[in-house]
């Protein structure tokens, strides 16, 4: 019985997060990171500002993000790839991948998050509508990145054509994201609901776009 592309990117899933479970020591680097930058930042800081608070957050979350999910495809072997051109639709490789850097992203944004609230305080705002932004923006990121990846392995420079690609690509989405997060702190939150939905357009058109380009990448 042939599976399908839902079935497929669930099995390529599974084979990822077995990888990375393995290869954990590269997640482990990525998270040492991200504890140094937040003390850093309170070694840094006696008393940190609201909108300090907030600016440290998303640099330091989009960085380490960032780090951690670049490799995707750029780490695949040539060999590896071609043996699943034989036996996968070149969908479900996407999509698992996909799936995996999105958990990733979320993994990071949580474990920053605590990170920040124990060095550097607890934020006075609300916190639910301010973190529902930072997940849809991990999730962006994700999805983004994963596709930049894909792109990027096709050069012989792909860690280098990488950020080139990418960062250009992330700002209308971290354009929205902080702009929206910046209304929270100063409590003003009348523009959330349209700044979720101007995210999640992002991410839906980042997400049919690699789906069409992914297929010519994929015969190349």
């Amino acid at each position: 019985m042939e599976i399908g592309v839902i079935g497929q990117s669930k099995i390529l899933f599974l084979k990822e997060v077995k990888t990375e479970w393995r290869n954990r020591y590269a997640i482990n680097g990525i998270m040492v990171q991200l504890v140094a930058s937040v003390f850093i930042s309170y070694l840094c800081f006696a008393n940190i500002k609201p909108m300090t608070w907030n600016a440290l957050f998303w640099v330091i979350v989009l960085f380490s993000s960032v780090n951690a999910i670049a490799r995707s495809f750029i780490q695949e072997r040539s060999g590896s790839l071609l043996y699943l051109h034989t036996l996968v639709n070149p969908l479900a490789v996407l999509f698992s991948k996909m799936l995996l850097n999105v958990l990733v992203a979320l993994m990071v944004s949580v474990i920053g998050f605590v990170v920040f609230m124990f060095f550097l305080g607890t934020p006075e705002w609300q916190l639910l509508p301010y973190f529902s932004l930072i997940a849809l923006f991990s999730v962006g990121l994700g999805c983004l990145f994963t596709a930049v990846s894909a792109i990027a392995s096709k050069t012989r420079s792909g860690s280098i054509l990488m950020p080139m690609l990418s960062f250009p690509l992330i700002i209308p989405l971290l354009l929205v994201g902080l702009n929206s997060a910046s209304h929270i702190v100063v409590g003003q939150e009348e523009n959330l609901f349209r700044s979720i939905g101007v995210m999640a357009l992002i991410i839906a058109m980042i997400v049919i776009l690699s789906t069409l380009l992914f297929r010519f990448l994929w015969q190349d």
